[in-house]
């Protein structure tokens, strides 16, 4: 099921590990560039730049337990992949917390699926650009572009909100409205601040157990270029890290995604790897 593949300082044995890392190279229904399916990899070497030591959060990752299982075998039927991701946590000790690294974001679904079924009841906080709340997209509802439709099906996820929007078909909008569903615009953030965003955001979800999705086109093109659906006047870095440590302690879960290496020189991958380290630290440091 998996080839193996390291993130950096990630050594530990998987029955032991606190985090555990699985890669997840799936990207048959991108709809505009492809070549998610490189971002594991990718963001794997990019973590080899960065020291073990993370000031801010007094932490050194010599100190911490994370375990990588290397990449899923996910083939190309979406369906195939969604069923392997889910089978994949069996191999994942429920007391760890599960790191996916995409492939697009079709991914998600079938991972808050498993971590919802592990913790009952969890609240799910998306960063993208795209509503996804789309019924079917090219022909398949499993596209990428469904992903926060897909969410908010998934029994066991009892909140849900997005931030960072700025793109969606009108039948999305349309849908958003009548069904409740909570989404904050990128343009609301640079008016408000991401904190206060953030804090009516973990209000709407009102769970105290946080599934946290990264699509890295949520963030701005001048910061992430290399992803599969740039979209201008996004989020800024900075602002996804403060969501990053903010969610970190109580979250259950995490993916970044929509990463695409070949389409810039390397600073999406590197944006990705120290996103996820900082991720670990803060939660790590929270647990200490």
């Amino acid at each position: 099921m998996f080839n193996i593949s390291n993130f950096a300082d990630a050594n530990a044995d998987p029955v032991e590990a606190e985090f555990v890392i699985v890669g997840a190279p799936f990207d048959a229904t991108t709809s505009f560039r492809s070549g998610t399916r490189e971002g594991p990899d990718a963001v794997r070497r990019a973590s080899f730049n960065f020291e073990t030591y993370l000031h801010r959060h007094g932490i050194d990752f010599g100190d911490i337990s994370v375990a990588d299982l290397g990449n899923l075998d996910l083939g190309s039927d979406p369906a195939y992949a969604r069923e392997t991701i889910r089978d994949s946590f069996a191999f994942i000790p429920e007391k760890a917390t599960p790191i996916f690294i995409g492939g697009e974001h079709s991914i998600t679904p079938p991972i808050v699926a498993e971590v919802a079924r592990r913790h009952g009841e969890i609240g799910v906080i998306v960063l993208d650009a795209h509503l996804d709340l789309r019924d079917e997209y090219g022909g398949t509802r499993l596209s990428h572009a469904c992903t926060s439709r897909h969410i908010l099906e998934t029994e066991g996820v009892v909140g849900y909100a997005s931030i960072g929007i700025r793109s969606g078909d009108v039948n999305e909008y349309v849908y958003a409205e009548e069904h409740g569903v909570h989404y904050h615009s990128s343009d609301e953030v640079r008016e408000r601040g991401m904190e206060q965003v953030l804090k009516d955001a973990l209000k709407e979800v009102g769970c105290e157990k946080i599934y946290l999705s990264i699509d890295f086109d949520s963030i701005d093109p001048a910061y992430a270029p290399g992803v599969g659906n740039p979209e201008p006047f996004g989020l800024s870095s900075w602002d996804v890290r403060l969501v990053v440590e903010s969610i970190a302690p109580a979250a259950v879960g995490l993916d970044v995604n929509e990463i695409a290496p070949q389409f810039d020189g390397g600073q999406t991958a590197t944006l990705g790897a120290k996103l996820i380290r900082e991720f670990i630290a803060a939660k790590a440091a929270a647990n200490r």
